[in-house]
């Protein structure tokens, strides 16, 4: 079976491997300034969802979120991976989650930033429209619809400078995607994650809210306070789940990890040597 692509971040193959799963359409070095810190203790190894393959898969080749998880499943043993901490966003943290509850021997323990836990009635609802009403849902509309040719990186940055899903990004943070987000195409750049792709995963949502409200995997889960991905209601109810704890960031949206990097990080650190110690013990 062909290895299924990745990034590794951090040359040290001796130090322990943390997993990091992208959002969509967001490849994994946008998030530089988040896993960055994490390379002092361990190497970085990201799957690339499907929408970043070269070349590019056919986009009817998932029916659900869980056709991705089985991708990651693939991917840790391939990649003889097993009992390893995980870090999410959005699409990444549901996969993981997912991928988890399939075998639990792959992940110890898991961040969750912003995962998309749409309710059963949207999702039950989504999953019946014809391909032609679903192009009409706002969120796949608008990802059809928004530009994607410029003519050079900085007229691509002065695009997404000026959108307001990037208001509380910081320009370094944003030239990053920039760098790794948008690639040659003919005479001009285009996204590295095709937005046909983009919606078709919004397109595939997938419902899984009750099996995150039973879980006994230890689960670190953090929600922007301006978000449209994590309604209050939901956050509310998943906190009476003992085996997770939930922190909310009061100035950050559903890209929380791009707005607030330096915020994350010493939370995820302290999470992540809380679990390595309790196995420890274990052991």
């Amino acid at each position: 079976m062909k290895t299924l692509p990745h990034t590794t971040f951090g040359a040290d193959h001796t130090k322990p491997t943390l997993y990091f799963g992208h959002a969509n359409a967001y490849p994994p070095d946008a998030y530089r300034q988040l896993i960055a810190p994490m390379l002092d203790e361990h190497q970085v190894v990201s799957y690339l969802q499907r929408g970043l393959w070269q070349p590019s898969p056919h986009i009817n080749s998932i029916k659900s979120w869980h056709d991705l998880a089985d991708d990651v499943i693939r991917f840790f043993d391939q990649q003889r991976l097993k009992n390893i901490i995980g870090v999410g966003h959005s699409l990444g943290a549901v996969t993981s989650f997912l991928a988890a509850q399939k075998r639990p021997d792959l992940f110890k323990a898991l961040v969750m930033i912003e995962p998309v836990v749409f309710s059963r009635a949207f999702c039950g609802l989504n999953a019946l429209m014809p391909k032609y009403l679903k192009k009409k849902v706002p969120i796949i509309n608008k990802a059809l619809n928004r530009p994607d040719e410029w003519q050079n990186k900085k007229q691509a940055f002065a695009f997404h400078r000026r959108a307001r899903a990037f208001k509380r990004v910081s320009d370094a943070v944003l030239w990053d995607f920039i760098e790794h987000g948008v690639v040659p195409k003919g005479n001009h750049l285009t996204l590295r994650y095709p937005k046909i792709w983009e919606a078709k995963c919004y397109a595939s949502v997938t419902y899984f809210r009750n099996q995150l409200l039973t879980s006994k995997l230890p689960i670190l889960a953090f929600r922007g306070a301006h978000t449209d991905t994590v309604p209050a209601d939901f956050w509310q109810k998943w906190q009476s789940n003992p085996n997770h704890q939930l922190v909310e960031c009061a100035d950050a949206s559903h890209l929380l990890p791009l707005e607030r990097p330096k915020w994350l990080t010493p939370q995820i650190k302290q999470f992540i040597e809380l679990q390595n110690q309790k196995h420890q013990h274990a052991a």
